[in-house]
Parts: structure tokens; C-alpha cells; sequence
């Protein structure tokens, strides 16, 4: 059937080529069973001015022009431009086809009229008056296709851009062209078919809806489309193409029906990117999640709670081996047990259609105002020698005690708690496969995440002799233990200010005086040196009143933007889109503020002299998408290059697919991508 489709597409534009049609140099030519009519919003600019360009084509009655994509025979317009060096004509933008069946074909294109729009582009230097001049070639089809070419041109003069009569055709027809899709969307290949899914307002509104791919070979176009549309949502299953070809992106344009008027909206899902994450097989993923939760003990998040857990290990090497390994094996459990909880959580949101990933949590203005409580807390803890009587809280004390074995499993727990406002290297490229697999295998990531985690604290446990370079148990441990307070504010710090990117100045008050009266409820605890239990008690009722009260105090949603964080370029798809179509080389960094490998690549790399001189030299924009708040634009996005966590680096060259570059940047490596770039 494919051959015999193509067959016919290459014997019609065969008899086409027997036919030509020649025109002078005008604004309007007649040809045959067409004209074309150029246009312009304005007969005069000045240099530095755009101009909006149109090219109307009136057709005979029962013919029909094409659309970019064809379908199954035709061919559409072309543009050759012969304008002055100085002056750039952006790539046609076309208004959303029709379907035009020609059995057994179906083909896509335009009936009765059609303007086609492109945008002229000046310099400050560009000589004014100028003319416009253009070789259009299109075909016109019935039973037959016709090849027509024309040249046309228009002048333009030097003034102020004015309205001419043209204008307002142009501007409707600019209304007409396709907007990228700025909700939520996802494109999956099952079996030999495309399920295109995706969220938008009144979806319920709608009667129908059909998509028409950008290129050939990507759908078939002659099987029928089965759409589903609830209220906010749709999904659109679409026949694959037989054809055998490397598709690098789903794009295309789909058209919403609602009541005779169609919306049409421009979808680009990729399909094949050169993210490494992509190319490994399970289980090099499973060594990356291990590398990475090994990196993760490292990270200034966990080091201070970890120091301690050695501490406690230099101290039981005293007694039995087997006691410490027990400790050991209990405090790995406690980890493993955390990630494989954090996994199974993670799927279960993912699976009810959230887009989530590794410092998801970190989005939610109650998660950081409560791990900032938890970091103070823990500063205080480890700089007093208050007892609350929990296993989490024993941290405070160095020696052995009954609750030995809950305290281990605890202190696993409580490592992976304060562990997850921390990325490691290697886990953005571990996690975002896992979340994008089926469960079995993201359970197996998140297990050698886990291993990788606990397994330096579980040969300490086995071989205590490994600690010999470390002096005798002693006062030492004591001062250690409160020194690592300062890494737990310094911790708490950086959440305050991520939680000051998240809501308004006020609500970060309330924060920081809930921090104050939860200290305060535990200072009163400390100086509680009553030897009846039931005054210790009494004692702690204060502070739970006052920790009550600073869970009252915390924000629960979001608050306006300062102007202050505004400075950057902020990612939408259509802004992307538009600097692409203008060829324009673009920088895109996916960010948070809670992201500590985003911050480190931008200190070291991102934001230097260097890096800086030579996007400005290369006329390369820098755009941030910033993840910091829960943005579902932006986690599509990331789904789409086959991520769910940060960071992600998109270089866009003028023309062609993005590079996605590595996790973890130095100047040198950053300078070597944007150097070779064009």
C-alpha cells in the first residue's frame, strides 16, 4: 500500500513538471487557476523595524493549494527571497490545514484562499527604501496538479510604519496560525499507534478533534483518529506511519472543533533525544542510583547527621563486633525502608497523573518551613545535651542505651529525610529513568540509591578497626557533635531562602518566629533538672503548645513575585518558539532555588566572566525555567527530554534538535559547547 501511495505522489508531481507557468516581477500575478497577491501591514519602515508579510492566494472554484505537509501527494509553497544582506525573512508560518481526501489519498492543504505569513527583519544599518522581492512556487491541484511559480514584490519606503489596506487581513490571519501548547501534555508510541494526551480548560466544550503531523511519514494519514475528551482533559489515538523512518519529534498541529470553529494548537513532543539517560541499560541506571546515593553522604544536608553516626560507631567499637554490625545493619535498613517508601510514594502520584521527581517535595511552602524546623531543631540538639526521649532525638546523647536499636533504624530514616533537599551527581539522570519505567524497575533504582546510601556506614559497622585514625572516645566526640550544629543552620539558612522564593517576606516572619518558639520550648526542656518524672513532663507541655502554635505559623500556598526575582528570561514554549523560528541560538537552564547542583554549575560555571562574555558575543539567549514553585508547564517539559528532576541544560542550535548537556558543569565544559555551537 506504501508503495503504491508513493507511486502516485511521484506520478502527479510527474505530470506536473510538464506544465509551468511564468510571471513577471508584480505585486499581484494571475496564474493558472490562481492568484497570488503580496502584502505588507505597512508600505513604509524604518530601519530596525519589522514588517508582517503576507502572500494571498485566491484559487478557482473546486481547487485546492497545500499545507506544509502535504500528506499523501502534493508539495507545498515555497519562498526563495532575493533581499539585501541585511535583511532576514522568517521561515513561512502557515495557518492550520484542512483535510482534502483525493481517494484513496488524503492530503492536507487549503481551499478557496489562503495567506500565508512570513516576518521581515531590519538592521539598524538596512538602506531604506527597499524592495521586497519573491519567488513563490506552489501547486494548485483537481484532478491534476499544476506547478505554478511567480515573482512578486513590493516596495517598501522610509517613514513611520502606517496602516496600510492589508492590515487587517494580515493581522487575522496571524490570529489563525497555531499557538504552541502551553498546558500539559504527553505523547506515548503503543504498539503501531501514538497516544497523544494532555489537559485543557472546557475541554468538555469541544466536539472533536484531529491532529495533522508536520512531516511526512510520522502518522497514516488515511486511518481514522479515535479522540476521548473529558472536561479538562483529552486523549487522541493516531495510526503510525508503515513507513520506517527516524522520527526525532511528535510535531504537528492539532485542531479543535467546537461548534463549526476550529482551534488549532502546535504540539512538539520529542521523541528520540541524545540524553544519555536514554542509552544506558537497567542496570547501569541501578550503578548510577548506587554512585549517586554514595556522592549523596557527602552532601551538606546529611554530612552533619551522618558525622554523628560514625561517632556513635567509634564508640561502640568498645564493645562486641557483633552489637555494632547489628547497629549497622539496622541504620541500613532504616534507608533502605526510606527510599523504598519514597519510591512507592513517587509511583503511586506519578501513576495518578502527577509530574513529579526527586525535590518534588521542595515545591510546597509546608515541606521547607517543616525541614526548616527540623534543621534547627537538630542544630539545637547536637549543641545541647537535651533528652527528649525519641529515638531521632538520642542523637543528642553519645552513649549506649536500651533504645540502641529503634535509634540506628531512626537515625536511617532521619538521614533520608534531611537528604532530600540534596541532589547528587548522578542521581538526576538515575531517578528521571525510574520515574519514567515501570515499576519494577524504578523500585530497583531507588534499591541501589539505598545501597549506595548506607553502605559506607554499613563496612564501618562490620570493621570498626577502619576508624583506628580517629583518637580514643573522649570530650572530643562531645565538641565534634556540636560543631556539626553550625552545617544544620547553615542547612537551615539556605531552606529560609528558598521557602523567601516561595512566599512573601511576612510569611517568612512567621517562619523564623516559629523557629524561635519551638527553640525556646526546647530550652525550657534543657533547664528542666528536676529528678521526678512527672515535673519532666509537665516541663514539655510549653513546648508542645509552642510547637503547635509554629505549625500554625506555616504558609501553605504561594505568594506574588517580588519584581526583584523577575530578572532573568522566563521559559514559556511559545517564547522558545518564536526564538526559534528566528534562528536564534538559545540557552535554556531548568533551576531551583532548592537545587544545590543547579546552584553550584551556576557559581562555577554558569554565571562566570567567561560564559557570560561569550553568550553575549554569540548573541545567545539565556532563558531560566524556574522549577522552584510547582510549574506543570515546566514539569511536561522535563518529561519530555526524559527527566523528572534537576538540573537540565538545553542548547539550542540555529537549526536543529537541542544538546543536552552533562549534570554536573565546569567553565571549560560549558565553554566548549557554547564555542562550538551555530
Amino acid at each position: 500500500m506504501v508503495k503504491y501511495k508513493n507511486s502516485i505522489k511521484l506520478f502527479l508531481l510527474f505530470c506536473a513538471s510538464i506544465i509551468s507557468t511564468d510571471a513577471f516581477s508584480e505585486t499581484i500575478v494571475d496564474a493558472s487557476d490562481s492568484r497570488i497577491e503580496m502584502l505588507a501591514e505597512s508600505n513604509s519602515m524604518k530601519p530596525g523595524d519589522g514588517l508582517l508579510v503576507g502572500f494571498k492566494f485566491t484559487l478557482n472554484p473546486g481547487w485546492h493549494t497545500y499545507w506544509e505537509n502535504p500528506g499523501d501527494a502534493g508539495e507545498g509553497a515555497s519562498i526563495k527571497w532575493n533581499l539585501p544582506n541585511d535583511v532576514k525573512a522568517s521561515e513561512i508560518l502557515w495557518p492550520g490545514p484542512e483535510r482534502i481526501p483525493v481517494e484513496p489519498l488524503m492530503t492536507f492543504g487549503y481551499e478557496n484562499e489562503v495567506v500565508l505569513l512570513t516576518k521581515i527583519y531590519t538592521s539598524e544599518t538596512t538602506t531604506i527604501p527597499v524592495t521586497l522581492n519573491a519567488r513563490v512556487s506552489w501547486y494548485t491541484c483537481k484532478e491534476i496538479c499544476i506547478p505554478q511559480e511567480a515573482e512578486v514584490s513590493i516596495p517598501i519606503n522610509l517613514g513611520n510604519k502606517t496602516s496600510s489596506t492589508s492590515k487587517d487581513l494580515l493581522e487575522q490571519t496571524l490570529e489563525q496560525i497555531p499557538e504552541q501548547f502551553n498546558g500539559i501534555y504527553r505523547v506515548r508510541k503503543l504498539d503501531d499507534s501514538y497516544v497523544l494526551q494532555g489537559e485543557l480548560e472546557n475541554m468538555d466544550q469541544y466536539d472533536s478533534m484531529y491532529f495533522f503531523p508536520k512531516y511526512y511519514g510520522l502518522t497514516n494519514y488515511t486511518e481514522n483518529q479515535f479522540y476521548e475528551i473529558n472536561k479538562d482533559s483529552f486523549s487522541l489515538q493516531i495510526k503510525a506511519s508503515e513507513i520506517e523512518i527516524e522520527n526525532k519529534s511528535f510535531e504537528g498541529v492539532v485542531a479543535v472543533n467546537k461548534n463549526e470553529e476550529i482551534t488549532f494548537i502546535e504540539i512538539d513532543y520529542p521523541l528520540v533525544t541524545k540524553d544519555t539517560s536514554q542509552e544506558f541499560n537497567i542496570l547501569t541506571l541501578i550503578v548510577f542510583a548506587f554512585l549517586g546515593g554514595l556522592i549523596l553522604n557527602v552532601m551538606p544536608c546529611v554530612f552533619p547527621i551522618l558525622s554523628i553516626k560514625i561517632l556513635r560507631f567509634v564508640e561502640q567499637s568498645r564493645d562486641s563486633t557483633y552489637k555494632t554490625l547489628q547497629q549497622g545493619l539496622l541504620f541500613s535498613l532504616g534507608v533502605i525502608f526510606s527510599f523504598l517508601t519514597i519510591a512507592a510514594l513517587l509511583i503511586a502520584l506519578k501513576s495518578g497523573g502527577e509530574s513529579i521527581g526527586w525535590g518534588y517535595q521542595l515545591q510546597s511552602p509546608v515541606v521547607v518551613s517543616l525541614l526548616f524546623y527540623l534543621f534547627v531543631v537538630l542544630g539545637f540538639i547536637f549543641m545541647s545535651n537535651i533528652v527528649l526521649g525519641s529515638g531521632l532525638a538520642r542523637l543528642s546523647s553519645i552513649s549506649l542505651n536500651k533504645s540502641d536499636s529503634l535509634e540506628s533504624f531512626l537515625t536511617g530514616v532521619l538521614a533520608v529525610i534531611v537528604a532530600s533537599p540534596c541532589t547528587a551527581p548522578f542521581m538526576g539522570s538515575a531517578i528521571g529513568f525510574a520515574l519514567l519505567q515501570p515499576s519494577f524497575y524504578s523500585i530497583l533504582i531507588f534499591l541501589g540509591l539505598g545501597i549506595g546510601f548506607s553502605l559506607p556506614y554499613l563496612i564501618l559497622s562490620a570493621k570498626p578497626s577502619l576508624l583506628s585514625f580517629l583518637p580514643k572516645p573522649g570530650q572530643w566526640m562531645e565538641t565534634f557533635k556540636q560543631f556539626m550544629a553550625f552545617p544544620m543552620w547553615a542547612s537551615a539558612l539556605w531552606l529560609l531562602w528558598v521557602l523567601s522564593s516561595q512566599v512573601n517576606n511576612q510569611e517568612v516572619i512567621q517562619v523564623l518566629l516559629g523557629a524561635l518558639l519551638i527553640t525556646t520550648g526546647l530550652w525550657l526542656i534543657e533547664k528542666n533538672n528536676s529528678e521526678r518524672d512527672w515535673v519532666r513532663w509537665l516541663m514539655r507541655l510549653p513546648f508542645l503548645l509552642l510547637f503547635i502554635f509554629s505549625l500554625w505559623l506555616i504558609p501553605t500556598s504561594y505568594s506574588d513575585l517580588d519584581e526583584s526575582k523577575q530578572d532573568q528570561l522566563a521559559y514559556t514554549p511559545q517564547l522558545l518558539k518564536d526564538l526559534r523560528e528566528k534562528n536564534s541560538l538559545v540557552f535554556l537552564n531548568f533551576t531551583a532555588d532548592w537545587c544545590i547542583t543547579c546552584k553550584v554549575n551556576e557559581a562555577v560555571a554558569l554565571k562566570t566572566s567567561k560564559v557570560s562574555k561569550l553568550i553575549a558575543d554569540k548573541n545567545i539567549t539565556y532563558m531560566e525555567a524556574d522549577w522552584t514553585r510547582k510549574d506543570p508547564i515546566i514539569s511536561s517539559t522535563l518529561e519530555q527530554y526524559g527527566r523528572t528532576g534537576l538540573p537540565l541544560y538545553l542548547l539550542f542550535p540555529s537549526k536543529g534538535d537541542p544538546l543536552i548537556l552533562p549534570e554536573i558543569l565546569t567553565e571549560d565544559i560549558l565553554l566548549s559547547y557554547l564555542t562550538e555551537v551555530h
